[in-house]
């Protein structure tokens, strides 16, 4: 199966909900400099079709689907946000919402599969955060490393632990 985005591919995540749909963050000119697009792709007998697309004004590095919520999707975007799309939602009430703590890129999310309402992001701001996605403001700021996050992740053992990479 093909799908050709508009924009070069930084992340693909399948849904945790629904047999062959995709997220696929993308970002203009590798992430460098212009827009990106959130893909929301389903896989059906014909191929990859889109189920629903997303502009951002600035690039996308990483998405993560929401464990609790079949029709929520995380976006890390170059600006330093985090938006979030409801897939349920019209498009005009899309983002559902926009966090906006980090002052550089964000680059990984990662969603808590325990605790369902929480997620990680790592920036290139040196700092990891936690949110909850019921709470307009990051609960924790982790700020112990020296250069960027590339990833973060939840320890496998333990839904209070997360697993930082630079």
């Amino acid at each position: 199966m093909r799908f050709k985005t508009e924009f070069n591919g930084y992340a693909v995540k399948f849904s945790p909900f629904e047999d062959g749909r995709i997220a696929v963050a993308t970002s203009q000119n590798f992430g460098i400099i212009g827009n990106g697009r959130q893909y929301v792709l389903q896989a059906t007998q014909q191929g990859l079709q889109q189920i629903a697309a997303f502009d951002t004004k600035d690039g996308l590095y990483d998405c993560a689907w929401s464990e609790e919520n079949e029709n929520i999707l995380a976006s890390a975007s170059g600006d330093g946000s985090i938006k979030i799309w409801d897939l349920s939602a019209p498009p005009h009430a899309n983002p559902l919402r926009s966090f906006e703590e980090h002052t550089r890129e964000v680059y990984s999310l990662n969603w808590n599969m325990s605790k369902r309402n929480l997620f990680l992001s790592g920036s290139w701001d040196d700092t990891i955060k936690l949110w909850d996605i019921n709470r307009p403001e990051s609960q924790a700021t982790f700020a112990e490393h020296t250069y960027c996050v590339y990833a973060a992740n939840w320890y496998e053992l333990s839904a209070s632990i997360a697993k930082p990479t630079s």
